[in-house]
């Protein structure tokens, strides 16, 4: 088995970049729509339909970003295949955010074209600026032990930048605008900017050695790099036995927490009838996930290999919400096991893009094609499909309860119960069971990287 490891300079660094760029989408989630309906006097129906329209356009560049990233070569790939796109996407990121928080006093067809134009832009090269951030993680961490200590510090600043969002965002908008809401929180989107073009910029330079182009490598006819592969090699080259059972394990992970998100809010009100211990939950639970991520190298050592470290964090969180189902039976108990089930979510979660970079390497293994920059980027698709499911499982469940906000009966509010916590546990035992017969131990992945070593090897000679 390869060495496992903690935590690096190289690590924080790496991890500081997602701590900076979470604040990028955060701004935008937290405070985009009533800047415009409320700051700037939009129409509610026009923010509507240029959120909507930013979705599909969302999900539909990560795919784009991934074979964009695995086809060009800037200045001949001098620079790297990632690096350039962690400043360009960075920084014209960093811009479209700040320009779509920027009120040009046009009104009308004109201010929803502006608005919604650098909206969406934000996003798509924002999806181009975090693709080549995820895929120059295998890069700068080789071993199985080094890549979840990289997504552990990535996961916990992450957590982190949210978290003094939290506190912060709030106050900052109105010191700097002063009375004037919408010049506040322009200015808010600037701070911000400013801060997400340093975390890309710095680790730009931190991974100078790591993302190198090698010509040398030309093995396979009509090879010119190792990277070199058509669109179609791509696509039918990621779908694998490996890929699919992470897939079912990542997307049950992600609904769970998009279920659990979205009904606490219904829990809380119409159950419990007390708003006020939401905010008691969601900040016991913030706190349980920094401290969650911060341990996953740990958990790692103690568990054995990511795979292991994967499946055991969503065990911990399926048994907590088992609990909450089964003995959670007042408010405080329910929401104790509630939040203490986020530790595992939090190991899990931190761990995951370690566990996917195992199923990249066996892609290159099996087949003899680098596809990292296209297949590293599809990670990102991974938590959108799960917010699809979750949305999907949380809207029809509401309905097949017979949930009415205006009567809410016994029946309804056991059916929340069930919703929040029962169905999560089965579906956390679903992506146990996937990662059980997932194949790719740490100990078979350094045998795959040995081997593909020693094939570069002898095709340079």
């Amino acid at each position: 088995m390869g060495k496992t490891s903690t935590y690096s300079g190289l690590a924080f660094r790496y991890g500081m970049t997602n701590g900076f760029s979470t604040l990028l989408t955060t701004v935008a989630t937290t405070y985009w729509s009533i800047y415009l309906t409320g700051a700037v006097g939009l129409e509610t129906a026009a923010m509507a339909v240029i959120m909507s329209a930013s979705s599909v356009v969302d999900l539909i560049s990560i795919p784009i970003c991934g074979v964009v990233l695995q086809k060009t070569r800037i200045k001949g790939g001098k620079f790297g295949i990632f690096r350039p796109w962690l400043l360009i996407g960075g920084v014209l990121a960093a811009l479209f955010r700040w320009l779509s928080f920027t009120d040009l006093g046009l009104t009308g067809m004109g201010a929803a074209i502006w608005f919604g134009g650098t909206y969406i832009l934000a996003y798509v090269v924002f999806n181009m600026a975090y693709s080549a951030f995820t895929g120059i993680l295998p890069l700068m961490a080789k071993t199985p032990g080094d890549r979840v200590a990289f997504a552990s510090a990535r996961t916990t600043c992450n957590s982190i930048g949210k978290f003094l969002f939290s506190l912060t965002s709030v106050t900052l908008v109105s010191v700097f605008g002063q009375g004037n809401d919408a010049r506040g929180y322009c200015a808010l989107a600037g701070l911000i900017s400013l801060l997400v073009v340093f975390g890309f910029g710095q680790l730009y330079f931190a991974s100078k050695n790591y993302d190198v182009l090698d010509v040398s490598t030309s093995a396979g006819k009509g090879k010119k790099d190792q990277y070199s592969a058509s669109v179609w090699e791509m696509i039918k080259f990621t779908i694998s036995k490996p890929f699919l059972l992470y897939l079912l394990g990542s997307v049950c992970k992600g609904s769970i927490f998009f279920i659990i998100t979205g009904l606490a809010p219904y829990f809380y009100s119409y159950v419990v009838g007390d708003k006020s211990m939401l905010t008691w939950y969601m900040s016991a639970s913030t706190f349980l996930m920094i401290g969650g991520s911060f341990l996953t190298p740990y958990a790692n050592k103690l568990f054995r290999g990511t795979r292991n470290t994967f499946a055991a964090g969503i065990a911990i969180y399926g048994l907590c919400l088992g609990l909450a189902y089964f003995l959670g039976t007042t408010a405080v108990s329910f929401t104790v096991f509630l939040s203490i089930g986020y530790v595992g979510y939090a190991i899990a979660h931190a761990s995951e893009v370690a566990l996917y970079s195992a199923v990249v390497d066996y892609t290159q293994w099996k087949h003899d094609r680098n596809l990292k920059p296209f297949m590293m980027t599809l990670f990102s698709l991974t938590p959108k499909i799960g917010t699809t499911v979750g949305s999907a499982v949380m809207g029809f469940g509401l309905v097949a309860i017979g949930f009415d906000q205006s009567n809410v009966t016994a029946q309804a509010a056991d059916g929340i119960r069930i919703l929040l916590s029962g169905l999560p546990a089965a579906l956390a035992a679903l992506s146990v069971v996937a990662m059980f017969l997932f194949p790719l131990t740490d100990k078979r992945i350094q045998e795959m990287q040995e081997d593909l070593t020693k094939r570069k090897e002898a095709a340079q000679h």
